[in-house]
C-alpha cells in the first residue's frame, strides 16, 4: 500500500501522461467527436425518437466512447475485460486505469459546472452513509498490489452541431484519500442522496492535489480545450483551473 503523497503522485504522473496525448492529438480529437455530423440526416431522426420527450440529451455520448477507445488504444495497448469498470480500463505496471468518458450539453449547466457525475463503478472513493464504490481501492494483479486510478474526460458541447465547447481532464481521488478530501468534494449524484448510485465529483471546491501542492498549485483538473468564446470560471466554476488550447 502507498503513502497518501506517493499515490497522489502517482495519481498525477498519469494525469500528465493522458494529458500530454491529449493535448498532442487533440484537432483529430475534435474532428473526430464532430463526424457523427457527416451523416446527420441518417440518424438524427431515429435518435430523437428515442430520446426522453421532456430532456435533450447528449448525440455524443455514444460516439466519443468510440473516439477515446480508438485514441487510447495506441497508448495503453489492450483493455481489461472485467465487467465492472469504467468505459475504459488498463492494467500498467504500477496501477489499474479507469478512464470514463462524459458528456454534457452546454445549454445544461447542473451536468457540469464545477462537477461530473461519477457512478459505481466508476470510483473507489467510499463516501460515509450515501456512496460506496464498486472500485477497489487496490487491485491485486499477480500477487502485486495495484492503485485503481480514476480519470474522467468530459466534452461540453452544443446539441447535434459542430461545436465543442470544452474538453475537461480531471483525476478522481483514489478512497485511500477520502480522510484527505473528505466531503469537500461530494455532491450528491443525479439519483439522489443516499441512493449510493452515483455522486458528483464537486471539483470546483478542490481543484488541486492537496498532498503535492504544498509550494504551488498542482491540479487534479485541467482544461484541456476550451472556446474562445467561453472564460474557465464559465465551465468550471472556478476561475483558477488551467487551460490548454483555446480557439
Amino acid at each position: 500500500m502507498l503513502s497518501n503523497e506517493k499515490l497522489e503522485q502517482l495519481e498525477y504522473d498519469y494525469l500528465k501522461i493522458i494529458k500530454f496525448h491529449l493535448i498532442q492529438d487533440l484537432n483529430h480529437i475534435i474532428n473526430g467527436l464532430n463526424s457523427r455530423l457527416l451523416i446527420f440526416n441518417d440518424w438524427y431522426n431515429q435518435f430523437i425518437k428515442t430520446a426522453r420527450s421532456d430532456y435533450k440529451a447528449s448525440d455524443l455520448e455514444t460516439g466519443a466512447e468510440r473516439i477515446f477507445h480508438h485514441f487510447f488504444a495506441t497508448i495503453f495497448k489492450f483493455p481489461n475485460s472485467s465487467p465492472v469498470g469504467s468505459d475504459l480500463m488498463y492494467i500498467v505496471p504500477e496501477a489499474v486505469l479507469h478512464i470514463d468518458i462524459k458528456t454534457a450539453l452546454i445549454s445544461n449547466t447542473s451536468d457540469f459546472k464545477g462537477k461530473i457525475n461519477v457512478a459505481a463503478n466508476q470510483s473507489s472513493y467510499n463516501v460515509d452513509n450515501s456512496f460506496h464504490p464498486n472500485l477497489p481501492t487496490y487491485y491485486t494483479v499477480n500477487k502485486k498490489k495495484l492503485p485503481c486510478l480514476t480519470y474522467i474526460i468530459q466534452i461540453i458541447h452544443e446539441h447535434a452541431k459542430p461545436d465543442i465547447k470544452a474538453l475537461i481532464l480531471a483525476s478522481v481521488p483514489n478512497g485511500q484519500l477520502y480522510p484527505v478530501y473528505g466531503n469537500s468534494i461530494v455532491q450528491s449524484g443525479k439519483a439522489g442522496v443516499g441512493k449510493s448510485k452515483d455522486f458528483r465529483f464537486k471539483y470546483s471546491t478542490e481543484p488541486v492535489f492537496k498532498l503535492l501542492s504544498v509550494n504551488g498549485k498542482i491540479f487534479r483538473v485541467e482544461l484541456i480545450y476550451l472556446s474562445k468564446k467561453l472564460s474557465t470560471e464559465s465551465i468550471t466554476n472556478n476561475k483558477d483551473i488551467p487551460v490548454y488550447s483555446q480557439f
